[in-house]
């Protein structure tokens, strides 16, 4: 049997991210500045138009069902395309401007935003562009909230499939960089011996960027650095790498525009790993504004002749 389209009112959204976010309803319902008992009885009649159960009693509260989880996350997309549509509304009305918002990688704000945000401001002078930069599951979840219109950042399970849909751009190699004046900088060939015992500034635990390397070690047949500190601050490690004499290791495109403005140094190592695909990664909606439209067209004609 087919169901019915499901259509949710302004309180049931609200409702429902309040439930998500406390799991809790007397705590949703103090946030919405309603009595525990009005808040019960609108879940209930969201319940009984669904015809099954969306939360279920927990020791601490309540928790989402998987029917739940899916009526959530829709809840979530009408929130964030309401309040993005009235963003873009009152620019256009107050302002005669279209809103882009853009999320990024800090490893990709140098070699692509400016680039693109002169090639935007060229074809479509109202633009009124926001730049975010951020991680990439933080950038990711603003995504899908609707609080970004596209992400510059890499291939990635951290997101449903069916809520993104991702825009190739190129592949990106890993590069160890040092700084200028490090003893290796002037070596025109580096030997593997000479990267063991060094010390080294690492990525964050977790990060894309920290499993690559752990992957590199094991591939170049190199023991983990001993003494090593941790950060995903980039341009604060290239200012520590020309200060110590530390190595560490970068995105192939952000390390190469570094080296060509003179602040780090690429030693002539093959790491064998790439660092993973830089895409364009925006929601799985049937009709982008066009706005984002032209975005992605100018970015993929960026990068048109990339392999």
């Amino acid at each position: 049997m087919a169901v019915a389209p499901l259509y949710l009112k302004q309180r049931h959204i609200e409702l429902l991210l309040a439930l998500d976010d406390h799991r809790h309803l007397g705590r949703a319902a103090e946030q919405l500045h309603m009595s525990q008992p009005a808040a019960s009885k609108s879940l209930a009649q969201l319940e009984r138009h669904v015809g099954q159960a969306l939360f279920r009693r927990t020791g601490t509260g309540t928790a989402p069902t998987a029917l739940g989880e899916q009526i959530i996350a829709h809840a979530r997309n009408e929130y964030g395309s309401a309040h993005r549509l009235a963003s873009s509304l009152d620019a256009l009305i107050t302002r005669q401007r279209y809103l882009l918002r853009i999320g990024l990688l800090p490893s990709t704000s140098v070699h692509i935003v400016p680039a693109l945000i002169a090639r935007l401001l060229s074809a479509e002078p109202r633009l009124e562009i926001s730049i975010h930069e951020g991680l990439l599951h933080d950038l990711i979840d603003r995504l899908t909230r609707g609080e970004l219109d596209c992400v510059i950042g890499r291939s990635t399970s951290l997101a449903d499939p069916t809520l993104i849909r991702e825009h190739f751009l190129y592949h990106d190699p890993v590069h160890i960089v040092c700084g200028t004046h490090h003893p290796l900088a002037a070596q025109p060939r580096i030997e593997l011996r000479d990267l063991q015992g060094a010390d080294w500034i690492l990525p964050s635990e977790g990060t894309v960027l920290s499993a690559r390397l752990e992957e590199m070690f094991r591939q170049l047949d190199l023991r983990p650095p001993a003494r090593y500190i941790r950060s995903n601050a980039i341009f604060t490690n290239v200012a520590m790498l020309n200060q110590q004499p530390w190595l560490s290791a970068l995105p192939g495109r952000f390390a190469l525009d570094l080296q060509q403005r003179g602040q780090l140094h690429i030693l002539p190592v093959d790491t064998r790993i790439n660092f993973g695909d830089v895409e364009a990664i925006v929601r799985n909606e049937e009709t982008p504004s066009e706005q984002l439209r032209l975005a992605l067209e100018t970015l993929r004609s960026m990068f048109a002749a990339e392999p």
